[in-house]
């Protein structure tokens, strides 16, 4: 009897153990990035890396007087024709004046490297262009 109280035990205690170990890890941290739009066709920063799938936060600030935008295209956009259409789900600041600024929340896409871009008509011709690495 003492045996069987003792494999119980054992075995419950083991059960206990795995049960309380098993969580799921958690994900990547979500980032933030505070961007602004200059009216000499540029962005600071220009290039953002992140982990894949992390929730990612764009705080775009039009400092420029001109009409500015942020958005994130895949490689196959060419920048110098991007819509605001071609921009990844959620990555899209819409155009804002200057002074304007506004915050955007989406999911990192897949490992990759993608493509910042300003849409507005010869901006990125001019130079208003990033890189978005995910990792």
């Amino acid at each position: 009897m003492k045996r069987f109280t003792l494999f119980i035990t054992m075995l419950l205690t083991g059960l206990l153990l795995v049960a309380c170990g098993g969580s799921e890890p958690a994900g990547p941290a979500p980032v933030s990035f505070d961007v602004a739009g200059y009216d000499e066709f540029r962005f600071e920063p220009q290039d953002i890396t992140v982990d894949a799938g992390a929730q990612v936060t764009i705080n775009f600030e039009n400092v420029g007087a001109l009409e500015h935008n942020w958005l994130l295209v895949s490689q196959a956009v060419d920048p110098a024709t991007a819509t605001e259409v071609d921009a990844l789900a959620g990555a899209n600041t819409g155009i804002l004046g200057g002074g304007e600024s506004t915050s955007i929340t989406f999911t990192a896409p897949p490992a990759g490297t993608y493509t910042i871009v300003c849409t507005v008509p010869g901006h990125a011709v001019g130079g208003m262009v990033g890189t978005f690495t995910s990792q």
